[in-house]
């Protein structure tokens, strides 16, 4: 059986709601959403495999973490960061890849 944190967003991996899908197939957990994911909800519904999306979604998070990076004064090494822009740094790859897999889903076939 296929475990899954009903606190984790099925697609995004974000912070869910505790609002979802129903399970894919019998005896499995349903497919719990964050908030954003939960506004695009028939369109996930509909994508059967998000690989792909996956894969194009990675971009949004280079994009996003590219932008981060510009807005603090083009600091490209890692350790010259403080705690608190390391921290905006991985959130910035999480919230870019998150937006970008909701837009594909919602706008694009990506393959």
């Amino acid at each position: 059986m296929t475990q899954h944190d009903p606190s984790t967003c099925h697609v995004c991996q974000r912070h869910a709601i505790g609002v979802g899908l129903e399970p894919a197939r019998k005896g499995e957990p349903p497919r719990y959403l964050c908030a954003q994911c939960l506004d695009i909800l028939e369109h996930i519904a509909a994508t059967k495999r998000f690989d792909t999306y996956e894969l194009k979604a990675l971009d949004g998070a280079v994009d996003a973490v590219g932008d981060y990076i510009s807005s603090i004064d083009g600091k490209t090494e890692l350790a010259d960061y403080d705690e608190v822009e390391q921290r905006m740094l991985c959130k910035a790859a999480v919230q870019g890849f998150g937006d970008r897999l909701r837009h594909i889903i919602k706008t694009d076939v990506p393959f």
